[in-house]
């Protein structure tokens, strides 16, 4: 039997490491459109935070590369979750951020992308609209492999499927803690980075960041609408690199025991209120 994550080791979405062409101007966007502010850095990383929001978005000739972080509630959980980790034979590698405390590691997934698990560091305390780094997704060529080694190596918990007319998964949703997904994957044709996703306090919330993005001339691309899987309220917008950001209120909460749901693969599946972005 997998202990799950959200059994032993509660772990949560807290930073996301972005790697840009034009780390300058993408920085820009996120201080204005976001309201993060600088935290200063040891290297050359440009950090920001926000209230229960952060980035760090290096230049792509660093060599660096994008990865998501998660934090744990506590030293002991961490080390749990590092001793699990290497009993199944996945390399836990050290990493640095000023968003960590000491301790940090780092691991691949069977396609090459990074996740960091920490400490969340003490940082400034921060003012803005509500808006907490919830979750991200990708889209995959494998997804029957990328979710067995997130489920059974890991510990993630699958709290909905989207299937296909022959049962065939497309697209599958994972929890870390109690909240419906802080990580999800697409089947695509290509392994790109698909979004990442703010959660708000309610429906006015999700009214207010629109105004705020169509005051900067900022067009909503997705939504608004409501999701089937997750339930949540959303629409979703691009940075200046054209990375996807959503919106989010009404996230549903999962139970330990809860069994995954199934959906079809359809627009009413991804956007209950009307047309839905259909990945390919």
């Amino acid at each position: 039997m997998v202990i799950t994550l959200q059994q032993a080791t509660p772990a949560r979405l807290h930073h996301l490491h972005i790697v840009s062409d034009d780390p300058q101007q993408l920085a820009a966007f996120y201080r204005a459109r976001l309201g993060l502010e600088d935290v200063e850095s040891p290297d050359d990383r440009i950090v920001l935070t926000g209230p229960s929001r952060a980035v760090e978005i290096s230049d792509s000739r660093s060599g660096r590369l994008p990865h998501s972080g998660f934090v744990l509630n506590s030293t002991q959980e961490l080390d749990r979750l590092r001793q699990r980790l290497t009993m199944n034979d996945v390399q836990c590698l050290p990493t640095d951020s000023v968003l960590y405390w000491s301790g940090a590691f780092m691991i691949r997934d069977p396609q090459g992308r990074l996740v960091s698990f920490g400490l969340a560091a003490d940082g400034p305390q921060r003012n803005g609209m509500p808006g907490r780094l919830q979750h991200t997704v990708f889209q995959t060529t494998e997804l029957e492999r990328v979710i067995a080694f997130y489920t059974e190596v890991i510990g993630f918990s699958i709290s909905d499927e989207v299937v296909d007319d022959s049962g065939k998964p497309m697209v599958v949703f994972m929890r870390s803690d109690d909240e419906h997904h802080t990580l999800a994957f697409f089947q695509g044709s290509q392994n790109v980075w698909d979004h990442h996703c703010y959660e708000t306090s309610e429906w006015n919330d999700i009214r207010d960041w629109g105004d705020l993005f169509a005051k900067a001339e900022v067009p909503i691309f997705f939504g608004p609408g409501r999701h089937g899987p997750g339930n949540n309220l959303f629409f979703m917008v691009t940075d200046s690199d054209g990375n996807r950001l959503e919106f989010s209120a009404e996230l549903a909460h999962v139970s330990v025991d809860d069994a995954p749901g199934v959906w079809p693969h359809g627009e009413r599946t991804l956007n209950s209120w009307g047309r839905a972005w259909i990945r390919t």
